[in-house]
């Protein structure tokens, strides 16, 4: 396994980062990309979460981990490490490498924050109309329609950008990458596990052609 090329590429993609914050309940696939050939399907697979926020990491990489042993794959978490040197690049690639030789995965899935867009959306003044029932006797109502005014207003919402990528630990190279995106994630038990979701459904159909 030449985990020292692995480390180096993969952390390309971490440097300049900032902390992985979460993800959606419905995650939208940008974009799918997989290298050219017959590549296959890594027989096991050692996820890694990019972040430093442990709590982030820990429920991104359960989240894979087991959406991927259901679906076929065999996956293992990078696992707790809230002492890794997320500020030092150089003891961080040390760090992972040293993970990475005690493992025999062939294959390594990264996940990480590429950036958040904060949105803000004026909303006009709307009327609303609602219709509204009333009851005139034991066989008989009446509709009518009830007005309701919505003032003028601001709407702010944030969209995070994902980067989740398939590295093989032989090469180093990334062999599939999927770009995502989400608006204002709520639960994050909830929102890492549909994520996960999507992300191993895409895994399987790029390895299926």
């Amino acid at each position: 396994m030449n985990s020292s090329k692995l480390v180096v590429s993969f952390l390309m993609f971490f440097l300049g980062f900032g902390a992985f914050s979460g993800c959606s309940t419905s995650p939208e696939v940008k974009s799918i990309t997989k290298v050219q050939g017959n590549v296959q399907s890594p027989e096991k697979v050692l996820v890694l979460a990019i972040s430093p926020k442990e709590l982030n990491r820990t429920a991104m990489e359960t989240a894979l981990v087991t959406s991927l042993n259901n679906s076929g794959f065999k996956a293992i978490e990078y696992g707790s490490a809230p002492n890794l040197p997320w500020e030092d690049p150089d003891a961080l690639r040390e760090t992972i490498k040293e993970r990475l030789q005690a493992q025999t995965a062939d294959g390594v899935l990264t996940v990480s924050l590429v950036r958040k867009n904060r949105q803000i959306n004026y909303v006009p003044n709307q009327v609303v109309f609602n219709p509204v029932t009333t009851n005139i006797g034991a066989l008989a109502s009446v509709t009518y329609m009830e007005t309701m005014t919505i003032p003028k207003h601001y709407e702010e919402s944030t969209e995070y950008i994902l980067r989740t990528t398939l590295f093989d630990t032989e090469s180093g190279e990334a062999i599939w990458q999927m770009f995502s995106s989400t608006i204002d994630p709520k639960s994050l038990k909830q929102a890492t596990r549909e994520f996960a979701s999507v992300a191993v459904q895409e895994l399987q159909k790029s390895f299926a052609e």
